[in-house]
C-alpha cells in the first residue's frame, strides 16, 4: 500500500500507512458492537416504560412512531457524528488505532465527513458492505468510494515503538548540553523531531532533507538560535539529547 502524509503540529508531512481492509472490517465490527449496546440499552428502556404505572398501553401505541426515530437515529448517524466530534474517529478506528485523514495531510473538515457518511450509504448500508470492501482491497491507499469522493484516506496512526524511539534515553554521565534552551520545548516537539528523523527510510533524500531543514528552522526559532554551526540533522540530534540531558537532571 501507498504511504498517506500527515501533517504535524509543526507543518511538518510525514508518511503513514493506510489501514487495511481486515483493520477495518475489524473496526466495523466493534462499531456494531457499540451500536447493540445501544439497541439493547433502548429495549430495556422501553420494557421498563411499558411495565411502569407512568405511560399507559394507548400512549405507547400512538407514540410507536417516537421509539422508531429513537431507535434510529443514533445508529443513522452513529460514524458521521464520533468522526466529526473526534477528529476522524468512532469507537472503532479509536481501538484498532485509525483515524481519518484529508490525502494532501490536512484535517478534515465537516464537508469531508459528510460526503464519506453519504457515500456510506451506498456502499456499506445497502450493499451490506460489499462495494466498500472491493474498492479498499483495489485502491492500495486505503480508501472506499467516499473517501476517493471527499479526499481523505483511513490510515493506521499507532506505530511499533522500538526503546530508540522513545522520547528518553541513556546518556553518559558527564554529558554536558549544548543548547540549554531546550527547556523552551515540549515533549511534543521532541516527538516530532523524532519521528522527522526516523521517516528518512519512507522519503526520496532531498525530500527528507526539505522535512529535516524546515524542521530544524522551526526548532531554531522556537530556541531563539540565531546562527547553526552544524548541519540540520545533526542539530535535531543534538536537540534530543540536550533535551534527555535537561529533563533527566
Amino acid at each position: 500500500m501507498q504511504s498517506i502524509g500527515v501533517e504535524t503540529t509543526q507543518h511538518v508531512q510525514l508518511a503513514y500507512n493506510p489501514a487495511s481492509v481486515g483493520e477495518r472490517l475489524l473496526a466495523f465490527l466493534l462499531d456494531g458492537f457499540v451500536l447493540l449496546g445501544y439497541f439493547l440499552l433502548m429495549q430495556m428502556l422501553i420494557g421498563a416504560l411499558e411495565e411502569s404505572d407512568f405511560v399507559s398501553n394507548e400512549v405507547m401505541e400512538s407514540k410507536g412512531w417516537i421509539f422508531v426515530i429513537i431507535y434510529s437515529i443514533v445508529p443513522f448517524f452513529y460514524h458521521l457524528a464520533s468522526e466529526v466530534l473526534w477528529n476522524g474517529k468512532s469507537f472503532g478506528k479509536w481501538t484498532m488505532g485509525l483515524q481519518v485523514v484529508r490525502t494532501d495531510g490536512t484535517s478534515p473538515s465537516f464537508g469531508n465527513y459528510l460526503i464519506r457518511w453519504l457515500f456510506r450509504l451506498v456502499e456499506i448500508t445497502l450493499s451490506t458492505g460489499l462495494i466498500a470492501f472491493m474498492t479498499v482491497l483495489l485502491n492500495g491507499k486505503g480508501q472506499r468510494l467516499g473517501d476517493i469522493a471527499a479526499k481523505t484516506a483511513v490510515i493506521k496512526t499507532r506505530r511499533k515503538v522500538k526503546l530508540s524511539d522513545t522520547l528518553y534515553s541513556e546518556l553518559d554521565t558527564d554529558y554536558e548540553a549544548k543548547y540549554p534552551q531546550v527547556r523552551d520545548l515540549s515533549d511534543k516537539d521532541i516527538t516530532t523531531i523524532k519521528e522527522v528523523l526516523a521517516s528518512r527510510k519512507g522519503y526520496e533524500y532531498a525530500t527528507w532533507f526539505v522535512m529535516v531543514q524546515r524542521t530544524a528552522n522551526i526548532i531554531q526559532m522556537k530556541m531563539d538560535i540565531k546562527k547553526l554551526e552544524v548541519n540540520a540533522d545533526d542539530f535535531l540530534k543534538q536537540v534530543i539529547s540536550d533535551y534527555n540531558h535537561v529533563h533527566q537532571n
